[in-house]
C-alpha cells in the first residue's frame, strides 16, 4: 500500500462543478448602446495611448542627443521647447536616476567614469533597520529600550546595516563630465535616469 493512499481523496464523479456561464443582466435598448459606447471608446483609448507612447519615444528620441549635445558643450539645460504644427511641447528630464545596487555594476560604473568622478556623482546613504526576528521577541526589544539608556547592547545583534549607492544632487548635469559619448552610453547602460517628460 502507498504511503499516499491512506490521504488520497476520491474523486467524486458526481460532483457539481461551479458554473463558468454568468447571468445575464436584463437591459433596455439605452443600456446596449452604453454598453457599446463603453467598448467602442476603451478600444479606442488603448490604441490611442499606443499611438502616444510611440510618438513620445520618437520626439525623446530626437530632442535627447541635442540636449547631450548641449550637456557636452557646457550649456546643460533640463529642458527644451519642440514645436509642432499647432503648439508646441516641453520636454524635460529630472534629476532623478535608479542607481544598480549590486557590486558588479557598481564596479563596471567605476571602470566608465572613474574613482574621482566616481565619488562625485554618488554617495552611499546608510540605512538600517531592526531584523524582523527581534521586532518579534517582546524581551529582547525591552533590551533595546533600556539599551538607549544603558548603551549596553551591540549594535550588530540587533540591527541590519546596509550602504546604499545613491545618485548625488545635479548628476543630469555631471554625466557631461565625462566628455564622451560612448562612456555616457554605457554609464546610461548601467545608471538609468527617469523617462523625460513632455508637457502640453
Amino acid at each position: 500500500m502507498n504511503a499516499f493512499d491512506k490521504v488520497a481523496k476520491k474523486s467524486d464523479s458526481t460532483a457539481t462543478k461551479k458554473s463558468t456561464v454568468k447571468i445575464a443582466a436584463e437591459v433596455d435598448d439605452d443600456i446596449k448602446a452604453a454598453v457599446d459606447v463603453v467598448i467602442t471608446n476603451k478600444a479606442e483609448i488603448k490604441r490611442l495611448t499606443a499611438e502616444l507612447g510611440e510618438k513620445e519615444l520618437e520626439i525623446i528620441e530626437h530632442v535627447r542627443p541635442q540636449q547631450d549635445e548641449l550637456g557636452f558643450c557646457g550649456s546643460f539645460t533640463k529642458s527644451m521647447s519642440v514645436q509642432g504644427n499647432n503648439g508646441d511641447l516641453v520636454y524635460s528630464t529630472s534629476d532623478r536616476f535608479s542607481v544598480p545596487q549590486d557590486e558588479p555594476a557598481q564596479e563596471a560604473i567605476k571602470k566608465i567614469v572613474g574613482t574621482k568622478l566616481y565619488a562625485e556623482l554618488f554617495s552611499s546613504v546608510r540605512s538600517i533597520a531592526i531584523k524582523a526576528e527581534v521586532l518579534k521577541d517582546e524581551k529582547t526589544l525591552n533590551k533595546i529600550a533600556a539599551a538607549c539608556e544603558k548603551a549596553g547592547l551591540g549594535i550588530g545583534e540587533i540591527f541590519d546595516v546596509s550602504d546604499k549607492l545613491t545618485a548625488t544632487k545635479g548628476l543630469d548635469e555631471k554625466q557631461f563630465q565625462l566628455k564622451n559619448k560612448k562612456a555616457l552610453d554605457q554609464f546610461r547602460t548601467l545608471v538609468k535616469q527617469n523617462k523625460p517628460a513632455l508637457k502640453y
